[in-house]
């Protein structure tokens, strides 16, 4: 953190405690935001580097940068929230708005069951939204906001909350990409509190006319569909069941997994491409192509790593030996192509997917090797050897499902490009999360797998290379205890903890990436597919 971002964190979050002063703030921070063209959502530094700027034309606001990134984000979620039908919003009130001489609410579990004394105004606020079809919660926490965001009920949330809370809760809301508005409190003591009451009348019944014709995306409804898709009845279609090797590779296909490729795959076109002119059968012989090329790369993967589990069954080596296995991989990328080229797209595209997946076949097969050549060598891998490993096995996967998308909804070249750049961190930090969960506790068994790469081992090696090669020997040796000091070893020396730190910094750079995307719809999207996917399992101990 640099000195000047320290100093501007040590600031007191102070508001100005006037209506006709709040107003005027806004209104410089809306022009500001129209012409910067700022396209949510926006992470903290982000929102500090515009702070600033508005800071250095406005010299007597300094004390109120906190204030400023708050505005800022607002404004930047504005349009956003107006396209989001009000049923599909929350307005979340804290209870210290209530007159503590003259309420007798009581609380139940969603918190204040107001009774519209008129002795606050949380009365009239909850009214005028809920007659619009918002949601209100009057409370203390976030629990409840939480439980309705998962269920689905609502997309957005329109907060009010002193300064302090709001800072704490920002990331919780990046993380999540969820649209939002915050409204500050005039003061901070948790009691008897107040707010510029035109400002949160101002944003309750902002709407955008035309929201009703903008469909929204449902990746629930994609998922379902494309679980269709994948259904065993489904890949006999596409493929036939002529011999038994094809009967093998087809139950393979159709069998286990998220499909997250294919759901980044679909989601991306329909995402960017709003009049939908590829139709269901293209988009699913597509998204089956992503898969069928994942699919093939995880049965060579579990003969390389010696897996003997997948999907809670045997691996397809394990089950039919190794020369079959490697067939029906292979047969999987021939599937592949082969639904790229009858997929009905037009021939430009067509074009562009075939060289899309080719380079991403390409690049796999040099990350694989590396880490073929290095099990040979017996050696530990440095850090950048790691992440160059990591890069090349595991971002084209992401790099051809997310292309596969924005060529179908014919993307210019610089959203593309930005994927390749977003495709290469998003994969590092996939891979790190991997990582990270080979060094976990199940039912008191230290389970690490040392025939992959690992950041955990190199970041320890660099200063203890000899032990850590000698515990790793012991493992592959069968040394039941040698796992367990490895881990001991790896937490005491932090080596876990700095690779959750690297993880962070690839999912933040992933992040990054996506600050020139001017389609909020899109750059949320891909801010949640971080998110998403590169979440560890709970076990890990950092």
């Amino acid at each position: 953190m640099t000195n000047k971002t320290r100093q501007i964190e040590e600031i007191g979050n102070e508001i100005p405690q006037s209506t006709i002063e709040l107003t005027k703030i806004r209104q410089i921070v809306e022009k500001y935001v129209l012409k910067k063209k700022l396209t949510p959502p926006l992470q903290k530094d982000e929102l500090i580097f515009h702070s600033k700027n508005i800071v250095s034309k406005y010299p007597e606001y300094y004390s109120y940068i906190k204030l400023l990134a708050v505005i800022i984000n607002n404004y930047s979620w504005m349009p956003v929230v107006a396209q989001i039908p009000f049923e599909k919003r929350i307005l979340l009130l804290p209870k210290c708005m209530r007159s503590t001489n003259a309420c007798n609410a009581k609380f139940d579990a969603l918190g204040l069951l107001c009774e519209l004394c008129g002795s606050c105004n949380i009365g009239s606020f909850t009214t005028d939204a809920e007659i619009l079809g918002y949601h209100t919660i009057v409370s203390a926490g976030t629990p409840p906001v939480t439980m309705l965001l998962k269920s689905g009920s609502v997309e957005c949330i329109i907060g009010i909350a002193c300064m302090e809370s709001i800072e704490k809760s920002f990331q919780l809301a990046v993380d999540a990409a969820i649209p939002s508005i915050a409204i500050p409190l005039y003061n901070s003591d948790c009691k008897d509190s107040s707010v510029d009451n035109k400002w949160i009348n101002e944003v309750i019944p902002v709407i955008d006319t035309d929201s009703s014709n903008k469909e929204r995306i449902n990746l629930e409804q994609i998922r379902n569909e494309i679980y269709e898709w994948f259904s065993l009845e489904n890949i006999n279609k596409l493929f036939g069941v002529n011999n038994k090797t094809a009967k093998i590779a087809n139950q393979w296909l159709a069998s286990g997994g998220k499909h997250w490729r294919p759901l980044i795959m679909v989601s991306i076109y329909k995402t960017i491409e709003k009049e939908k002119n590829i139709s269901e059968d293209t988009l699913m012989k597509l998204a089956v192509a992503v898969e069928c090329f994942h699919k093939a790369s995880l049965v060579h993967d579990d003969i390389v790593d010696e897996d003997t589990e997948r999907y809670k069954q045997k691996t397809l080596h394990e089950q039919h030996g190794i020369p079959i296995a490697i067939n029906i991989g292979d047969l999987l990328t021939g599937y592949g192509y082969q639904m790229i080229a009858q997929s009905g797209a037009n021939a430009k595209q067509i074009q562009k997917l075939l060289k899309i997946a080719a380079i991403g076949h390409r690049d796999l097969c040099f990350g694989q090797g590396q880490e073929l050549l290095w099990q040979k060598t017996n050696d530990i891998l440095n850090i950048p050897e790691i992440l160059n490993i990591f890069s090349n096995k595991t971002s084209p996967a992401f790099e051809v499902a997310l292309k596969f998308g924005a060529v179908l909804a014919n993307s210019n070249n610089e959203i593309l490009n930005t994927l390749t750049k977003y495709s290469n961190a998003l994969g590092i930090a996939y891979q790190i999360k991997d990582d990270l969960e080979d060094f976990k506790i199940e039912n008191n068994i230290k389970d690490i797998n040392v025939l992959s790469p690992s950041l955990v081992t190199a970041i320890l090696s660099e200063n203890m290379k000899d032990k850590v090669k000698l515990l790793i020997n012991n493992i592959e040796s069968g040394d039941t205890n040698a796992s367990e000091k490895l881990y001991e070893l790896a937490k005491h020396e932090k080596a876990i903890e700095k690779t959750h730190n690297m993880l962070e910094k690839y999912q933040k750079e992933a992040l990054d990436t996506l600050s020139e995307i001017c389609n909020s719809s899109l750059k949320i999207l891909l801010f949640r597919i971080v998110k998403k996917i590169t979440v560890f399992n709970n076990n890990v101990v950092a």
